[in-house]
């Protein structure tokens, strides 16, 4: 999958990303995004990022990489296909070890009630 920042993703991909963000900023109050080079960190103020959104250039798709336990991420799977990592090192694959694609709207509601009851439980004050 190619990676581009929020600003160059196709306009269809970067709108599912600022349509999670609004929907997420519904049930998270203080919620934050800072769009980065490749991806948009996802968190409340005053708590550690809880997801990050990846752009793709050449995929019809966004794909939301979770911070949490991956048997707890894995087990409360809604349907949006989450998928962990095989050996996921220490750091920030151990910190974000699941990943799921979003690709298309109707999926939005699913995807951010599932970020704020499995990933964000897991973020953390700063």
């Amino acid at each position: 999958m190619a990676i581009s920042a929020h600003s160059l993703a196709s306009r269809e991909f970067a709108m599912l990303c600022e349509k999670l963000f609004k929907k997420l900023g519904k049930l998270i109050p203080d919620l934050q995004r800072n769009p980065t080079k490749a991806s948009c960190g996802i968190w409340q103020s005053g708590k550690t990022r809880f997801a990050y959104v990846y752009h793709s250039k050449s995929m019809s798709q966004i794909e939301i990489w979770c911070r949490g336990d991956m048997a707890e991420l894995l087990k409360h799977d809604p349907g949006l296909g989450v998928q962990g990592r095989d050996n996921p090192r220490r750091g920030w694959e151990e910190s974000f070890p699941v990943r799921f694609r979003v690709h298309r709207e109707k999926q939005i509601p699913i995807a951010a009630r599932y970020l704020k009851d499995n990933s964000f439980r897991a973020s953390s004050f700063k």
